[in-house]
């Protein structure tokens, strides 16, 4: 028995070389929450009042990190080019010769959406949605293994002071989240009023409106 064991484990040992090894795998760089940054701001101490960090593993504190600098980036764009059109700055030129339709003649705000598809032409929509996708699976693709919001390679600026390069980071965050709330704001306000937030204050004077000029205090 001893023997017919010996003979197994001789033949089985070759037979394992052949075997290739098992790919390590991307080692993802995440911290905890606590020692995330941006995690402490302002509020003396981890501020989670719906305890939503609670037993949430490093891979999950790392993907929603990626996905808050990403919808703060978004926002920080969604929220300049409101107000340039809100200003009713334009593109020069021709949107759609066929249709000898301009730059201008597109509505501002969520009226450009109204009546999809006839306000932009077809052709614009499949240019919109296609240029955000090769930005979102190419250019702009979150690697795993690097930190989050790490994208970009060289188009984004480094800063090889660990000082500066924190308080950037924390202002880029800050600013991201101001964003998403003054976006979703004139999203809200062209919804009530039709209007964008600029030529609302200026026709109106309140940011409350007919409500605000029946309040006392």
């Amino acid at each position: 028995m001893a023997r017919l064991s010996a003979v197994v484990l001789a033949l089985a040992a070759p037979a394992g070389a052949l075997v290739a090894p098992a790919a390590p795998k991307a080692t993802v760089k995440v911290q905890g929450v606590s020692d995330m940054i941006g995690g402490t701001i302002e509020t003396a101490g981890l501020w989670d009042p719906l305890r939503l960090s609670d037993g949430a593993s490093d891979e999950q504190l790392h993907r929603w990190r990626c996905v808050e600098l990403k919808h703060g980036r978004v926002a920080m764009a969604a929220t300049v080019g409101y107000l340039y059109n809100d200003l009713q700055l334009n593109f020069p030129g021709t949107l759609s010769p066929s249709a000898s339709l301009k730059f201008a003649d597109v509505p501002t705000g969520l009226a450009a959406t109204h009546g999809f598809p006839n306000s932009v032409p077809i052709a614009g929509w499949v240019q919109i949605i296609g240029f955000i996708g090769v930005l979102e699976t190419t250019t702009f693709k979150q690697d795993p293994a690097k930190e989050a919001g790490n994208v970009g390679g060289d188009l984004f600026r480094r800063y090889s002071d660990p000082a500066e390069r924190e308080t950037k980071l924390i202002s880029e965050l800050k600013n991201g989240r101001l964003a998403m709330m003054g976006i979703m704001g004139m999203l809200v306000t062209d919804q009530l009023t039709g209007m964008g937030p600029i030529s609302w204050l200026v026709k109106d004077g309140s940011p409350f409106g007919v409500v605000g000029s029946k309040l006392t205090f």
